[in-house]
């Protein structure tokens, strides 16, 4: 419910790490599998609802939901969040002032948003404000109304730099949060831009003012209410064993409805093996992630089904432009990663090494993105043009050389990975034999995912096979790719830089009109594509392992269970792989 004069650009920028290891907005991300969270008994409820027994919560049973993970989160305060464990958790928590109606989240404007705690906002008549009027029938937790005092609250506590949230520059270009009356808030901006709305709300979680305004902003990590959240989501917090088990209870007199479950468990188990294992015998419900053999033992199992969702991940070969020491580096040269790039047979090498958990990747974008072209023709492999590519740059085979030589210097680089991914050493013993049939001798370095990470940052490395999450914002694509300025490469490992890309996504990420805008995004995309910054290899498939009986509704990449509130249980059902 909105009313507006005109659409009034920041993105988002939710680090989702899974199956990721990247810096992303300054910080650090170590690989795959971050954290979770639990806490052991159920506490009763805050609204006088009574404890639950958590033995009843049978997997078996519509009255609980329980997900095996090997990760547990790493906080349940919503600025403080970092990881995908934590926040699955919060998205049940707490609620936004609005939420994504699609799988496909819409970034520009706010047609693609329903009412959550807002029930209708209106637009100012120059689009650098919006007032936000709460619905009057929102409660906290402990039956405190939700005011308009508590949006402000939350903004500030997101940007507070003693609060040190990593998601505080996705708030850039907001000047404030006002109080109009109890039940309106106010947000101005000191320019407009299509992604206003979702800046504001995509980001900004609600937290309670009258909880948590006297917790010192630099302990909040460390406070009791850290450890045992008051939200207004439909799910209420219920117990947190850490490492081992958390329990959210069903907000029974919720504003937008109970729940379908009684309680959702996440079980947290020592390692990714045995997770999947508590899903196969019937202990868990719900695995959010399914690798390797597991696939074909979930469509073996008449008792679960696995569930695609959308992935906003995908993993390519960094390549430096910028060699240490201001020595020039190798993929400077355009041409030769458009030979290295034809070289490859990247649908053999993501066959091998996932078989029919991924797909070639279109570039440094997903099929999830909203603007995607996904018919744009690629790079394709071509053994006999890469190598005559490869001669016309002076690159040749000499004698009984199986390394091409020029100038006496070998065409040779090698390929950093972190050693705890058995995916990314497979994929480079795999480029390594593509590219020694091409006469490119590669060399494989694995490191720790720590000094991966540091490394990336630092641009201390030739080559690198990294995993990269989008956020839903196609404006991320800058962070990614545009132009390093000075020191601050973002997420621009491989210090690419190109004026032509730089003024086509500014101009995508400012344009209004919606046609024009996804036209300059792919145009962006298709300058990539053909400048080869990087080689693109592949999107992962996600696949979730989930009992029979429940049928998941909204399932969106970027928030897998964010409307878990709404999925249903049906006994008729059967297992199915699809």
């Amino acid at each position: 419910m909105s009313t507006r004069p005109a659409l009034g650009h920041h993105c988002s920028r939710f680090p989702d790490l899974a199956m990721q290891t990247s810096v992303r907005t300054r910080r650090v991300y170590a690989v795959r599998a971050p954290h979770s969270l639990l806490l052991g008994l159920l506490l009763a409820g805050a609204c006088g609802e009574p404890a639950a027994d958590d033995a009843a919560a049978d997997p078996a049973s519509t009255a609980g939901i329980v997900i095996a993970t090997a990760a547990d989160a790493d906080a349940l305060v919503p600025p403080l969040v970092a990881t995908t464990a934590g926040k699955q958790v919060v998205d049940l928590l707490f609620d936004h002032l609005a939420e994504p109606t699609s799988t496909r989240v819409r970034t520009d404007g706010d047609a693609g948003f329903a009412p959550r705690l807002a029930h209708r906002w209106q637009w100012s008549a120059d689009s650098l404000s919006i007032a936000f009027e709460l619905d009057a029938a929102a409660r906290w937790h402990d039956g405190r109304p939700v005011t308009a005092a508590d949006v402000q609250f939350s903004f500030a506590l997101y940007t507070d730099p003693a609060v040190g949230s990593m998601h505080a520059r996705g708030f850039d270009g907001i000047d404030s949060v006002t109080v109009r009356d109890a039940r309106t808030a106010v947000a101005w901006w000191h320019g407009r831009h299509p992604e206003q709305f979702f800046q504001l709300v995509y980001n900004l979680a609600i937290m309670p003012k009258h909880l948590l305004d006297t917790v010192p902003r630099d302990g909040l990590l460390a406070s009791a209410y850290a450890s045992a959240p008051v939200g207004s989501g439909r799910y209420r917090f219920g117990s947190w064993e850490r490492k081992q088990r958390l329990v959210l209870v069903a907000d029974s007199v919720n504003y937008r409805g109970r729940p379908r479950f009684d309680r959702v468990i996440w079980s947290v188990a020592p390692d990714p093996n045995t997770a999947t294992m508590a899903v196969l015998t019937g202990q868990a419900d719900v695995l959010e992630v399914l690798r390797g053999d597991a696939v074909g033992k979930v469509a073996a199992t008449p008792t679960l089904k696995a569930v695609e969702y959308g992935s906003l991940d995908y993993g390519y070969l960094a390549l430096n432009h910028r060699a240490k020491g201001g020595r020039s580096s190798l993929f400077a040269d355009r041409a030769l990663r458009l030979a290295l790039t034809q070289a490859i047979d990247r649908g053999a090498v993501v066959q091998n090494a996932l078989d029919s958990l991924g797909r070639v990747a279109l570039g440094p974008f997903t099929r999830a993105d909203v603007t995607v072209d996904t018919t744009a023709p690629g790079i394709a492999f071509d053994s006999a043009a890469a190598g005559r590519a490869l001669d016309s740059l002076g690159w040749r085979r000499v004698g009984g050389n199986p390394v091409r030589m020029k100038n006496g210097r070998p065409l040779r680089f090698a390929i950093l990975v972190p050693a705890s991914s058995g995916t990314r050493k497979k994929l480079a013993v795999l480029l390594q034999g593509q590219l020694a049939a091409a006469g490119v001798g590669v060399e494989i370095e694995p490191v720790d995912a720590g000094v991966f990470a540091s490394r990336l940052q630092q641009g201390d490395f030739e080559a690198a096979l990294n995993v990269w999450r989008n956020d839903p914002s196609p404006s991320g694509l800058r962070q990614a790719w545009g132009a390093p300025k000075g020191e601050d490469v973002g997420a621009n490992f491989g210090r690419y830089a190109s004026a032509a890309f730089d003024a086509t996504i500014d101009s995508a990420i400012a344009t209004f009109e919606p046609a024009a805008r996804t036209m300059l995004f792919r145009r962006a995309h298709a300058l990539l594509v053909a400048d080869a910054p990087a080689i693109w290899l592949y999107e992962p498939r996600n696949l979730a392992a989930v009992h029979a009986r429940l049928v998941p509704v909204g399932v969106r990449p970027d928030a897998w269970l964010a409307q878990l509130g709404d999925w249903r249980a049906d006994g008729t059902r059967t297992a199915s792989l699809r």
